[in-house]
């Protein structure tokens, strides 16, 4: 059987991804600089970008850069303010110049807010807005530009949060970004689909990196004890999924959100 990307391999083959070239946005975040190694260690060529020009990201998208070289791939490490749709596009033709194509496009901008819904600002309601939702859009639009361009197919991987599922007080503004994350998502995969290109979304639960988790202790977390698995995850569990998805064995998933929570939107 074939896919746009030729045969469909089976056993550890299926997750190859030699040749491949990919973008991940936002390796400031423990789950994004996580995805670029797997991506890397399963053979893709790899440039990174955070998700605004301020000095310490930068520092660490090109720290991961390093990383995925000493991989033995190729990589780039660029900056771009997620929020400027212009910026990004011009970031996204610079890194497809470099690489000569992108096959595989990764999002995963996070900033949370927890603020009570009547204490939110208009500058809170509209930064998290555009992190989160803008950036997203942004970074789908100029990949998926690309990817249409090359005529190939690709892969869309949008990071969120299980927020964007199920709600919970005092996050009014970070809920609605993620909800909005899952839905463009769905509207890509219908509207790309027929092009060859994928598009899913990952939503993290409480991680070991979820801004204020606190003890990740389930005897002293209220927040933990609700995992049915009893405690946080880690980033490098959200990566195989992603290479999963960036594979040629995804090549009939697309508009789906999968869950990372241990279980938590069982309970949530």
């Amino acid at each position: 059987m074939k896919n746009e990307w030729g045969d469909v391999r089976l056993g550890i083959d299926a997750f190859d991804l030699t040749g491949k070239r990919a973008l991940v946005i936002g390796v400031g975040s423990p789950a994004g600089k996580a995805i670029a190694l797997a991506l890397a260690e399963a053979g893709a060529d790899v440039a990174v970008s955070s998700t605004s020009t301020d000095g310490p990201a930068m520092m660490k998208a090109k720290s991961t850069a390093r990383d995925v070289e000493k991989l033995g791939r190729r990589s780039m490490a660029v900056a771009a303010d997620v929020t400027l749709g212009t910026g990004v596009q011009v970031m996204v033709r610079q890194v497809a110049k470099e690489l000569d194509g992108i096959d595989i496009l990764v999002n995963a901008p996070d900033l949370f807010l927890g603020k009570a819904a009547d204490a939110t600002t208009d500058i809170d309601w509209n930064r998290v807005m555009q992190v989160n939702l803008s950036g997203t859009f942004h970074g789908c639009r100029a990949a998926g530009r690309e990817m249409l361009k090359q005529e190939r197919g690709g892969r869309i991987i949008n990071v969120c949060s299980v927020l964007g599922e199920r709600a919970i007080a005092n996050a009014a503004a970070y809920c609605a970004a993620q909800d909005g994350v899952l839905n463009l998502t769905r509207a890509l995969a219908t509207e790309w689909g027929p092009r060859g290109i994928t598009v899913n979304a990952i939503a993290q639960g409480w991680m070991q990196h979820t801004a204020l988790i606190g003890n990740p202790d389930p005897a002293e977390n209220k927040t933990v004890r609700f995992v049915p698995m009893k405690r946080t995850g880690a980033a490098d569990e959200i990566a195989p999924l992603a290479v999963y998805l960036a594979s040629g064995a995804a090549a009939y998933i697309s508009g789906q959100v999968m869950f990372v929570d241990g279980g938590l939107t069982t309970h949530l």
